[in-house]
């Protein structure tokens, strides 16, 4: 089974795809975003995974567009915390070190750190695992990475010090995705969707409460400004619920008072309670 991620081998990605599917699979990885939306659209892969929102960082909403325009399929999630280690050529000590390079979402988790290290220059980059795919391929000396333990393996490189984030609960949710031609609808509890609200004063509030009464979980809501309409927004939508039929009954009762409804998938929700995954995680 092949599965598309961001990023190259040893990314985040390639981790949370791993406990998903296990690690018998095959990682194509892909370097933007939009290229993985992009091979799975055109079936290049079985599966992609791709980031969506972050406890720190918060939604990267341009990939909630891009499942959405390339009408991708969402048939599943994962929870994955995320631990920054500092890595480097075999035998460098941090003391080595004149630059560290990583993505500049995985240098701004980890400043404290280097508050101890102030003769360490951080350098942004474009991907956390590549930074170190440069160390180990260009043998280079008194450069640092940060990134994961699953990449330091993989350049064989040496872990300088781990978990050095400074929250400890630092936790990406990571969406699967299938082509919509290749997928069947298995059990489900959880939906995601996109939908936009005509547009008269009282609109949302009467879409939540129309998904309250027919007790469903409303787990999460963002606005996304729609391109060229000025004050009207797109909104996505996570809903959680036990019985199938009263989410039937809510999506056929919302669709007539809005614009437009897509659902983007239906799926079984992933472990988010922080506590079991912090427990797992030990």
């Amino acid at each position: 089974m092949q599965i598309a991620i961001q990023g190259v081998k040893g990314a985040f990605h390639e981790v949370a795809a791993r406990n998903y599917f296990g690690n018998d699979i095959d990682i194509l990885p892909k370097l933007h975003f939009s290229d993985l939306a992009e091979s799975v659209k055109n079936g290049e892969c079985d599966y992609g995974i791709m980031a969506v929102e972050n406890t720190i960082s918060g939604t990267i909403h341009a990939n909630l567009n891009l499942i959405r325009e390339h009408k991708l399929v969402v048939c599943g999630e994962e929870y994955l915390r995320i631990k920054q280690n500092l890595v480097a050529k075999k035998g460098t000590k941090i003391s080595d070190l004149d630059e560290v390079h990583s993505h500049y979402m995985a240098i701004n988790q980890t400043r404290k750190f280097f508050k101890q290290h102030p003769n360490v220059h951080l350098v942004d980059s474009i991907d956390t695992a590549l930074s170190m795919k440069e160390i180990a391929e260009n043998d280079l000396d008194n450069r640092g990475a940060i990134g994961s333990l699953l990449a330091a393996e993989h350049y064989d490189l040496e872990v300088l010090a781990e978990s050095i984030e400074t929250n400890k609960k630092n936790y990406t949710r990571f969406l699967i995705l299938r082509n919509d031609e290749n997928w069947k609808k298995q059990p489900a509890n959880k939906a995601s969707m996109a939908l936009i609200l005509d547009n008269h004063q009282g609109s949302l509030a009467e879409i939540l409460s129309i998904i309250s009464s027919h007790h469903i979980d409303l787990s999460k809501i963002e606005s996304v400004p729609l391109v060229g309409e000025p004050w009207h927004y797109q909104f996505y939508l996570d809903v959680l619920f036990n019985d199938k039929a009263s989410y039937q009954n809510m999506i056929a009762e919302i669709s007539k008072k809005l614009d437009r409804l897509e659902i983007l998938g239906e799926y079984t929700n992933g472990n988010q309670s922080y506590s079991k995954i912090h427990h797992h995680d030990n």
